[in-house]
């Protein structure tokens, strides 16, 4: 059984804020998990949008609040901390805008009620434009007082040091979980996107490549694969997507594809390089596997548009990757050229698969397409919650 979570902090949305922002994401993910889930606020609500979230809001816990003893808070807080198995304190343990409310929690620590969890975005004794305001003693000296009934998460490395320079606190005490980022929110990606990088794990990859053509033998489409297969020794999780099917007019054309598997299989690439029309995606059309939003989405999510083709009447794959602003290697064509004369990296089709995939991992070591992917990567909402955020909810109290 799924333990019941409450996420509690002075505000919650449509209070605009960035703690409030990454309540409400833990929030209702965690609830689109299966957990049963409290948001627990001194202002706010009603929640943004329908939400299996309950909202509880008790005024004494606002920052803006006339404050109530310590007592009372807590006594306004007992009922819902009776129907809780973790509570995540979001700040109010760290900041001193609600003081009767930073010695309730420690009382209640204290009690034998649901394990609390100080989240530490903000830490007052090591602001300087707060210092002033602090005094020694309790209820102020609490914020840098370590509990070892309270767990601590800190959201960088940087609070975190802070935050056992100024507590005494153990080292294995406080962990660092960063706040996360909705990619496919922020790069509003449609749901068929979406459910294809779900299912291919699109966002746990360290250099996606992309090959958005048909499939025909012009393509050339063996140093792609090559490609690929290049950047998996260098020691990076890859995956290549080949966006077409197989080219509609030359009736050898599933001959090439068959090629094309039998190299994927030679080089050990099954689950590396993908054929979309393989795929039976919900956008998939009659002849074409992914519609035009759905490619467009991948641009967005490619690191390097691989375009190996060993003759182009014209590139319209790499015009809309320069939309984007996805790096692109290709072959050096009269046609590519007069597209983009500069800002590709150009392979002399003499050169050899060699020579593209080297140019393949040239592109991928530029520090803007790795900042990129390490945000796409670990920054990823879905991957903070399933890889450390449900660890602590089941940690043993």
């Amino acid at each position: 059984m799924r333990p019941r979570v409450g996420l509690l902090h002075y505000t919650c949305p449509p209070v605009i804020g960035g703690v409030e922002t990454v309540l409400y994401e833990q929030a209702t993910r965690l609830s689109a998990l299966g957990y049963p889930v409290t948001i627990l606020a001194g202002r706010g609500g009603p929640l943004p949008s329908p939400t299996n979230v309950q909202l509880v809001i008790i005024p004494d816990l606002d920052s803006k609040r006339e404050q109530s003893s310590d007592s009372l808070t807590l006594e306004r807080l007992k009922p819902q901390l009776r129907s809780l198995d973790v509570l995540i304190v979001h700040n109010a343990l760290t900041l001193h805008f609600n003081l009767s409310l930073t010695a309730a929690l420690w009382t209640a620590a204290g009690e034998g009620g649901p394990r609390i969890v100080s989240w530490c975005h903000d830490l007052s004794w090591a602001n300087p434009l707060y210092l002033p305001l602090l005094q020694p003693n309790p209820p102020w000296s609490l914020l840098k007082q370590y509990n070892p009934k309270i767990r601590t998460v800190c959201v960088s490395e940087q609070r975190r040091q802070q935050w056992l320079q100024l507590s005494g606190a153990p080292a294995e005490s406080a962990l660092v979980i960063p706040n996360g980022i909705d990619a496919a929110g922020v790069l509003r990606l449609g749901p068929a996107t979406r459910d294809l990088s779900d299912r291919l794990g699109l966002d746990r990859v360290d250099a996606l490549l992309l090959a958005p053509v048909r499939i025909t033998k012009r393509k050339n489409l063996e140093w792609a694969i090559e490609a690929a297969a290049a950047v998996r020794a260098s020691g990076r999780r890859v995956r290549l997507l080949i966006t077409g099917p197989p080219g509609p007019h030359n009736p050898r054309a599933l001959d090439y594809v068959g090629e094309l598997r039998e190299l994927r299989r030679r080089l050990g690439l099954e689950e590396e390089v993908t054929f979309l029309f393989e795929e039976t995606g919900r956008a998939a059309s009659a002849d074409y596997p992914i519609d035009a939003q759905t490619l467009y989405d991948l641009y967005m999510l490619s690191d390097v548009v691989t375009l190996p083709s060993s003759g182009e009447g014209f590139g319209l794959p790499l015009a809309e990757a320069a939309l984007y602003r996805v790096p692109v290697v290709c072959t050096d064509l009269p046609a590519f050229r007069e597209i983009a004369s500069e800002g590709v990296r150009y392979v002399p089709v003499e050169s050899g698969a060699k020579a593209f995939s080297d140019a393949v991992l040239e592109a991928l070591a530029d520090p803007g397409t790795g900042l990129r992917r390490r945000v796409l990567r670990e920054y990823s909402w879905d991957r903070i919650i399933r890889e450390q955020l449900e660890p602590l909810l089941s940690e043993a109290p």
